[in-house]
């Protein structure tokens, strides 16, 4: 067969010039289908049948749950308020609805009060039980409107969608818990004392961290592999990934499913997350709430609570699964334990396009190790060159948070930062040639896809699924100019549908701190177009391609440091406290969190100095602004000790804590050097656990009964210590509504919101 000359033959000539343009215009097209196929359907109206779920009726469901829109933190007067429209409306489907009360506490010493509320379908088998779950209490800052009272909204749609079908196999509970904004209380709750429990085999959960978007199929369990083909088989418009699962394990988040997948209970998890800057804030609201992405979430809770509740869930299910959806159309999926087989077929695939290659003297095993290395080199290029970016713009004040008031400009300056130094390496590797870095740069990607099978095989399917493109396109080499054409574009559009997807997710739910991991990424998905590098015709435009990346990219740099970071709509998270130390009377405002410059405003309004460690309690780096406020007549917290012995070198406590101003939530910090052993609040044991590096071990009562609580302990030594006893409030004193109203505009109060301290030093 006719041959190339060796090492210094002429590059392999492609007269298409149109060949990296034209592949990128294919890409652009393909991601601007992704960004269609991952907005949520069209909401159904409340006239839709009434065998399917309508967006219009739960949100019905929904107005009156929010009521008039204040927050309802578990243990306060507003949720009590919300959890009696709960109850109302489960009664008004036809169900018995029971209210189940326990005292539950987590282990970094958070306790509750949670009133749990639960309705059962009866199935054929009572025995077994789907669990549907959402929460419905909120955080102290804002009314929860998405997190999580649309869960509870589509959860009872599915309720009256269910009650008029025949009856399915398995019973169907509904459980609607508390607490969950307070460490996963609610969940813990049920799962200790509920008569369902026992009989639960498979849980769909409802969140939110945003208040639109898809609703992500994001968790399963650790036994997946027997609900990829439930999901598949059920869900009408799928969005969904095994990396998604893989990445939330590592995140320091939980939702109520984590309680029972710990348990060894799978299941699906529910969640959209755009908009996240309304998360926990009073941007949480109906307005705001998206109808669109009510009706996914129902519908998705629908069809998998469907298939759930006729499903075998008596038989064993081992095994995990790597799954994708592909463009919301179809779920594709196989056993994790295939990972290495099918990483491994495309590895000698591509070797052996390598050695028939070399054999042919169309390539030198010199330029596939330069394509390799080119490969590399190009990906490290744009992370080195990605985070010194977003370093500088840091210094400039840009990407100061998550969630801008415009991400347009962060998102395009980073992917045309990637696709410039693409651009431009494709040309600074080209003496590989053509062959030597399609062969290098897939080799690349093969290994890397043995490497994540072994070790995340979450992800092994971004590698896999495109070197088994390339390795079969591989078969056609060396071909003809369009062949070759064709063994590029065509594993480049397998990565576009599988990438392009992950990148946009990933931003929105990582924002813009992880941009440069984002251009990483995205430099990942191009080098699929450096063996384009190697062609004739494309030298030219090239440049000009590169260099009008890297311009447009430089504008939208300018664009960060000169556009507003914050909007009402995208606020800076700025709280305020009053704090009142009930021993020296001394009182504060304190702004509490990340070091950043205060609005002007709220520095003119009260003299706050620099930014110091806000309580003795506080672990080493949280920092506050402080100012003087004028003190209030509140009474202090009250610790009263009960019973103190000691024996054997320990010392057995008990103290009662309550507060006298009717404060909700009330806190005791013991230092770390009085070890505690055990402790028992209110008669529930404390699972304890290292809360490194802070000072102090801290336990907590949300929902403080009237007459207060007991918490009983016991210490690895007798020597006295420093403690201290504080009861929180909502809201400031009327001495701060000046300083509320300095707060501008585009700034909201988060989390827990506003609130008032009075705490006292107790020596024991």
């Amino acid at each position: 067969m006719a041959t190339e000359s060796g090492s210094t033959r002429e590059l392999t000539r492609i007269s298409a010039g149109w060949a990296l343009p034209g592949t990128l215009i294919l890409l652009l097209l393909l991601l601007v289908l992704t960004l269609l196929r991952l907005a949520p359907p069209s909401p159904k109206a409340a006239s839709a049948p009434q065998g399917e779920f309508s967006a219009g009726r739960a949100r019905s469901i929904l107005a009156n749950l929010a009521g008039d829109g204040a927050p309802h933190p578990v243990g306060s007067p507003a949720q009590m308020r919300t959890r009696q429209r709960v109850a109302a409306e489960i009664r008004r489907l036809g169900y018995t609805v029971r209210e189940e009360q326990d005292f539950v506490c987590m282990d970094l010493g958070n306790c509750t009060s949670v009133r749990n509320l639960i309705a059962e379908l009866p199935g054929r088998d009572p025995s077994t039980v789907v669990l549907l779950v959402a929460h419905y209490d909120s955080v102290g800052a804002g009314p929860g409107v998405s997190d999580d009272l649309a869960g509870v909204a589509a959860a009872l749609e599915v309720a009256r969608i269910l009650k008029a079908e025949p009856q399915a196999r398995h019973s169907i509970v509904f459980l609607l818990d508390e607490g969950e904004e307070g460490g996963l209380l609610g969940a813990r709750g049920f799962l200790e004392s509920s008569p369902e429990a026992g009989r639960v085999k498979a849980i769909v959960n409802l969140e939110a961290r945003g208040t639109s978007g898809p609703s992500l199929m994001f968790e399963t369990g650790r036994t997946n592999a027997w609900l990829v083909p439930l999901f598949a088989g059920s869900v009408p418009h799928p969005c969904t990934s095994s990396i998604f699962s893989m990445l939330y394990e590592y995140l320091p988040n939980d939702t109520d499913f984590s309680v029972f997948k710990r348990r060894g209970l799978s299941g699906f998890n529910f969640a959209y997350i755009a908009n996240p800057a309304h998360y926990h804030t009073p941007l949480d609201n109906l307005a705001n709430s998206s109808p669109a992405s009510l009706q996914h979430q129902g519908e998705n809770a629908l069809a998998t609570v469907r298939a759930l509740a006729n499903a075998d869930l008596e038989s064993p299910h081992r095994g995990r699964a790597v799954f994708f959806d592909l463009l919301s159309l179809w779920v594709f999926g196989w056993p994790a334990s295939w990972g290495l087989f099918l990483a491994g077929v495309p590895l000698l695939l591509v070797v052996g396009t390598a050695v028939r290659l070399v054999r042919w003297a169309l390539v030198t095993g010199g330029e596939i190790a330069r394509g390799f290395l080119a490969w590399w080199a190009v990906v490290l290029l744009v992370a080195v060159a990605g985070f010194a970016l977003s370093f500088l713009l840091r210094l400039a004040g840009g990407l100061s948070t998550p969630c801008p008031a415009h991400s347009l400009p962060g998102q395009a300056a980073f992917w045309l930062l990637a696709v410039g130094v693409v651009i431009l390496a494709a040309g600074w590797f080209r003496r590989a040639g053509f062959f030597g870095l399609w062969i290098g740069g897939w080799l690349a990607w093969t290994l890397l896809g043995l490497v994540t099978a072994l070790l995340l095989p979450g992800a092994s399917y971004l590698f896999i699924v495109p070197a088994w493109a390339a390795g079969l396109a591989g078969l056609f080499l060396p071909g003809g100019e369009r062949a070759r054409i064709a063994t590029v574009a065509m594993p480049a559009l397998a990565v576009g549908a599988l990438w392009f997807p992950l990148l946009i997710l990933f931003y929105v739910g990582m924002g813009d701190p992880m941009l440069w991991l984002v251009g990483t990424l995205l430099a990942i998905m191009l080098t699929v177009l450096l063996p384009f590098g190697a062609t004739a015709g494309e030298g030219g435009r090239r440049p000009l391609a590169a260099a009008g990346a890297l311009v447009a990219a430089l504008g939208f740099v300018i664009a960060i440091v000169v556009l507003p970071v914050y909007s009402p709509d995208s606020p800076r998270r700025l709280n305020f406290t009053f704090h009142q130390d009930a021993g020296t009377g001394e009182a504060r405002w304190l702004v509490v969190g990340p070091p950043q410059p205060l609005p002007p405003t709220v520095q003119r309004e009260a003299s706050f100095g620099q930014p110091v460690p806000p309580f003795p309690w506080s672990a080493p780096l949280i920092r506050a602004y402080a100012a003087p406020a004028p003190a209030q007549t509140f009474p202090a917290p009250s610790l009263a000790v009960v019973r103190d012995e000691t024996a054997a070198g320990k010392r057995h406590l008990v103290v009662h804590l309550s507060s006298p101003r009717g404060a909700t939530n009330v806190f005791v910090f013991i230092p770390t050097a009085a070890r505690v052993e055990t402790a028992t609040v209110a008669g529930e044991r404390v699972p304890l656990r290292r809360n490194w590096p802070a000072p102090y071990r801290s336990f907590q009562v949300l929902g403080l009964p009237p007459g207060g609580v007991d918490l009983d302990l016991v210490l690895g030594t007798t020597a006295p210590h420093e403690w201290y006893v504080l009861d929180r409030s909502a809201g400031l004193p009327p001495a701060g509504a000046s300083l509320l109203q300095a707060r501008p505009a585009w700034a909201s109060p988060f989390q827990d919101g506003d609130v008032t301290l009075v705490s006292r030093k107790v020596v024991l």
